[in-house]
């Protein structure tokens, strides 16, 4: 199952493309690396095929850019899944992060505090707005937390678990609910 969404502000251009039925791979592009990062490892977590590539205006910073990336991503996940229940508790390092994820009913709820302000081109307060603005749009109720570790183990626990709690929400809802 395959959809797009392109999403044209005042401030971005954003186009988002996603397979469930993919390898995990990824061709990321939008200018704050660490959303790239995030971005790919959510592809390979998740066994999703994802191509996201945008531009923005990120001499304001980046809150635009990550803002439409996830209202696109979300977008086209709403297109994909409607049902489903899944999550995931993944280690990096020192870190440890879970995600719970359930289509259909939209929430947002985090417990994840970061040492420092930003990394690799993004604030890390932008992380919690990027996973609320997607849970949004996605249409899902999203719980996520992470503890320990430094501030890219953190991160990197959070994408690795929410990229397998939307694979096991995604086949559940298809295994479960035909």
């Amino acid at each position: 199952m395959r959809a797009s969404f392109s999403r044209d502000t005042a401030e971005t251009e954003v186009e988002v493309s996603l397979d469930f039925e993919g390898s995990g791979s990824s061709n990321v592009d939008t200018g704050v690396p660490l959303l790239d990062e995030i971005l790919t490892i959510l592809a390979q977590a998740s066994g999703f095929d994802i191509e996201v590539l945008a531009t923005g205006d990120l001499p304001t910073g980046d809150h635009h850019t990550v803002e439409d990336v996830a209202i696109a991503f979300g977008q086209v996940l709403a297109k994909l899944a409607e049902v489903g229940i899944g999550s995931s508790v993944a280690p990096s390092g020192e870190a440890l992060a879970f995600a719970a994820v359930r289509f259909g009913a939209p929430g947002y709820r985090d417990d994840v505090r970061f040492l420092g302000t930003s990394l690799e081109g993004m604030q890390l307060e932008n992380l919690g707005h990027f996973m609320r603005t997607l849970a949004y749009n996605g249409r899902f109720t999203l719980h996520a937390g992470a503890s320990g570790g430094d501030d890219w183990q953190r991160v990197e626990a959070l994408s690795l678990s929410l990229g397998r709690a939307l694979r096991r929400a995604v086949w559940d809802g298809r295994i479960d609910h035909k």
